[in-house]
């Protein structure tokens, strides 16, 4: 008697098991029909945290644009790490502003920047400018990226775009941390590779992922015990410090740095003084001599039609190509006068 209702128990669970498996098979297989799934993968690094896997063929997760990250991890077409003659090479930094969340490849202001420069520069002349925006960098990753990554490709200049303020990741934190961190890209990774995680978790629990994935991007610093020690009675000085070392390590290898400044359409009816990171750019500008291009008197008379529905944040097609023009003016002037 036993063994038979432990061998009905047995079948009845594998029954089960076998279709539940078929059902999230299905489920999972319907969701790739409908455009979710095939996000951006990254892999884990002990300088940069994360970067971005080479080699992909993705879609960004607002509006499905296709995304193509080549052999050196950046997105956009392919390049040597060689700089040929007769090129001009520009290297853009930056956050998922830079990157193009929502966008194609040819709407983000790198693309349009290279466009508008190669009509500058006529035929005899390549114009590459390497989108190297990965979302959620901070400013010290964008530095440690140039220092051991960026140089090797001799550019002429570097564009430093806008960053994330509240992930202040460097190369100074503990092995015990980074060796933490590393767990937690691997397990959103992992993640990331079903399009069922996509929907249920980022779209339709959107608000409670917000909430959530201080587990595997740690916020505010005054709220994290692993960034106490970094944290500084003047609050910008962590970025701004390295801001102005990313700028010193350009100029003393002969590439000319550009800062931008991108403002979230919620700051632009404010004074650009109250921003901390215009404030940092600027006295920078100053004391290093940089070029600043501040977009803010360009994108302020039309804000609303700028940014993507409902993302005060990431600029859209037509906001991206005003960056791109105002940085053309600049960029021009320098590379190609």
């Amino acid at each position: 008697m036993k063994n038979g209702r432990l061998k009905r128990f047995l079948q009845n669970s594998a029954l089960f098991a076998g279709t539940f498996a078929l059902c999230l098979l299905g489920f999972e297989g319907a969701l790739r029909i409908a455009g979710y799934g095939s996000v951006e993968i990254y892999e884990p690094d002990p300088v940069l945290y994360w970067k971005l896997k080479p080699n992909q063929k993705c879609y960004t997760k607002i509006d499905r644009k296709p995304v193509h990250i080549n052999s050196q991890g950046t997105r956009g077409r392919e390049f040597t790490v060689a700089r040929q003659p007769n090129t001009i090479r520009i290297v853009s930094l930056g956050d998922s502003k830079t990157f193009g969340w929502g966008l194609a490849e040819a709407e983000t202001y790198s693309g349009v920047l290279e466009r508008l420069l190669q009509e500058r520069a006529g035929p005899n002349r390549k114009v590459e400018v390497i989108n190297a925006g990965v979302n959620a960098y901070s400013f010290p990753q964008m530095h440690a990226y140039f220092k051991n990554v960026a140089l090797k490709y001799s550019p002429d200049m570097v564009i430093i775009g806008d960053a994330n303020l509240w992930t202040q990741f460097s190369d100074s934190n503990s092995t015990e941390f980074v060796k933490k961190f590393m767990m937690r890209v691997r397990l959103k990774n992992f993640l990331r590779r079903f399009a069922m995680y996509h929907y249920v978790v980022e779209v339709k629990l959107k608000e409670v992922y917000e909430r959530q994935r201080v587990k595997f991007i740690p916020v505010d610093p005054k709220q994290d015990t692993l960034f106490k020690e970094q944290q500084a009675k003047d609050p910008d000085a962590f970025f701004r410090s390295s801001i102005e070392q990313l700028c010193g390590l350009a100029l003393s290898n002969g590439v000319k740095p550009v800062l931008l400044y991108m403002p979230v359409q919620t700051t632009l009816q404010q004074p650009a003084e109250s921003n901390n990171v215009w404030r940092a750019k600027m006295l920078i500008s100053q004391t290093s001599n940089v070029p600043f291009v501040d977009t803010i008197s360009e994108l302020a008379p039309k804000a609303e039609a700028l940014y993507l529905d409902a993302d005060p944040v990431h600029l859209n097609a037509a906001g991206n190509e005003i960056i791109a023009r105002k940085l053309f003016e600049t960029v021009s002037k320098i590379l190609i006068p």
